[in-house]
């Protein structure tokens, strides 16, 4: 009964905090492995793939959760046709659980999936999808599994080793959600692989295949940390019947970084990417190729730059007034320094919202004089996001800075980052924060900015989940906490959430020590 009434408080609360969205968390429950990623089914049931173990010896398991606690768990038989396979990837795909495992069997390189029952059991035989040969001593399956944002649609990609010199080849084939292959075939890239990247393969919302690689002036070893100075071009196309359809992007002597493939129901497919100039991290907008899928069009094609007072926005009037003058020495363009693309989202009507994020490590080396021995520790900085919006006319509709601060060390940022979702008429985003950097009624201070905010702080009476609140239509920004680590009794971790876009919900997951809970937020409430 305590339960019940803690639970209902909790649910209450996200409520009335949230103003528009309905948050709900199932009971805190002792986890049975280390998540993996969410596997979205129906409403508040949902899979989650786990890893159970050490890092040398475990297995893979699959957990069942209805109304957002476990049912039931099951282990990952990795077994195939011939005997002991790899484990690839499972995915929840029209109405079944599809775990994929690869083999390698005299040569020839395999795929197959098993489809497993209600009780997280093999049902059935293994099924071959897809193989290629490689007699290579040491050589193993290299087989990529891509779904479609709406679940609708599977791919497969391998690259065929031997059949060119210079050239890469692939295979590819599509299947839809009762396994019914919609196209496959072979495709060779009109470049030496060893001046190309592949950056990304998307499987769009009607089974198209898209890809965009980058092309560079020297071979390109991807040992070593990515040199800007090497980047020449890029590329995209469109696959079908194995041939390539290429849509022209036209640089104007800038670099692209960080490409990002997104698709909508109404066949509008968004390559984006943000830009900079020379051999550094700076970066000057973001760069984007619109392509009506129907059509096979390009609609709009170009580089949106920043605004000049976004990029000042954290200075002092002496700072910006040295940086105007350094920047009319050098004449270029004023630039934001160590920012990734995390989002993309192709709206219905064409436009397309997104976000960057400042991100980057620090690395700091000790020695001991005495003995001769170094230490290392890694700092990871997961600081302010930029969102924006780019209408139809090809310029950016609004541009907002949400200051954060989240810094960690030797762990790769867990509780860092943030998850952002879209509506018809919200683009939001939540992470973990300080309960200092808000007032008493949940708002967000107004004086605050990157230059004065306190950063994530995880302790029972600091840590508070934060949601920011952007108005699609007029890029109005709001701010405020969501629930804190004492009311859930847990800590959020962002990187984990997972969308289902066919009930318009987030799938949520918060810690503590070795227990878990998982929530959902209903975001399809205008």
């Amino acid at each position: 009964m305590k339960n019940r009434i803690l639970l209902g408080f909790i649910i209450l609360n996200s409520i009335v905090w949230s103003q528009q969205f309905s948050i709900s968390w199932g009971n805190l429950e002792r986890s049975n492995g280390s998540l993996i990623e969410i596997l979205p089914r129906t409403n508040n049931d949902f899979y989650t793939l786990r890893w159970s173990g050490g890092r040398t010896f475990g297995s893979y398991r699959i957990s069942n959760h209805e109304n957002l606690s476990f049912v039931q768990s099951g282990r990952i038989k990795q077994v195939a046709e011939n005997g002991i396979a790899s484990f690839e990837n499972a995915y929840y795909f029209g109405d079944k659980l599809y775990v994929f495992l690869s083999d390698k069997t005299k040569g020839e390189m395999s795929l197959y999936y098993q489809i497993y029952d209600a009780e997280l059991k093999p049902y059935g035989s293994s099924e071959l999808i897809a193989s290629y040969a490689n007699n290579k001593l040491n050589a193993k399956p290299n087989f990529k599994i891509l779904q479609s944002w709406n679940r609708e649609f599977i791919g497969i990609v391998w690259e065929i080793p031997g059949k060119r010199t210079t050239s890469d080849i692939y295979g590819y084939r599509v299947f839809d959600k009762s396994m019914n292959e919609v196209q496959s075939g072979e495709y060779v890239l009109p470049f030496d692989g060893n001046l190309t990247t592949i950056n990304e393969h998307h499987i769009s919302n009607q089974g198209d295949y898209y890809l965009s690689l980058t092309e560079h002036q020297r071979p390109n070893d991807r040992f070593l940390v990515r040199s800007h100075e090497n980047f020449k071009a890029i590329h995209v196309y469109k696959i079908r019947n194995n041939e390539l359809k290429e849509f022209q992007v036209e640089l104007d002597g800038k670099r692209i970084d960080d490409i990002a493939m997104s698709s909508n129901d109404s066949s509008y497919f968004t390559l984006s990417g943000i830009y900079g100039s020379g051999n550094s991290n700076g970066i000057e907008g973001v760069f984007i190729v619109r392509i009506d899928s129907k059509k096979d069009s390009v609609i709009y094609r170009g580089m949106v730059p920043f605004n000049r007072d976004l990029v000042f926005q954290n200075l002092t009037e002496r700072q910006r007034e040295k940086t105007e003058q350094r920047l009319f020495n050098r004449n270029s363009e004023p630039q934001l320094y160590n920012y990734r693309l995390r989002d993309i989202f192709t709206q219905s009507d064409g436009t397309v919202l997104g976000s960057v994020e400042q991100y980057y490590v620090h690395r700091r080396v000790t020695y001991d004089n005495r003995t001769g021995i170094s230490s290392t520790v890694y700092y990871y900085y997961y600081d302010d996001i930029i969102a924006f919006k780019i209408g139809n006319s090809g310029k950016f509709d609004w541009q907002k800075m949400l200051p954060k601060s989240q810094v960690s060390i030797n762990d790769g940022g867990p509780f860092s980052s943030y998850s952002s979702f879209v509506n018809d008429k919200k683009m939001c985003f939540i992470f973990n924060d300080n309960i200092k950097n808000y007032a008493d009624d949940g708002s967000f201070l107004p004086n605050v900015n990157s230059n004065s905010i306190y950063s994530l702080n995880l302790s029972r009476k600091r840590n508070v989940a934060a949601i920011a609140s952007i108005d699609i239509e007029t890029g109005e920004l709001t701010r405020n906490t969501l629930f804190t680590r004492k009311e859930i009794n847990s800590i959020v971790v962002p990187k984990m959430f997972k969308h289902n876009m066919l009930n318009k919900e987030l799938l949520m997951y918060a810690i503590l020590g070795s227990k878990e809970r998982f929530g959902i937020l209903n975001f399809s409430e205008k």
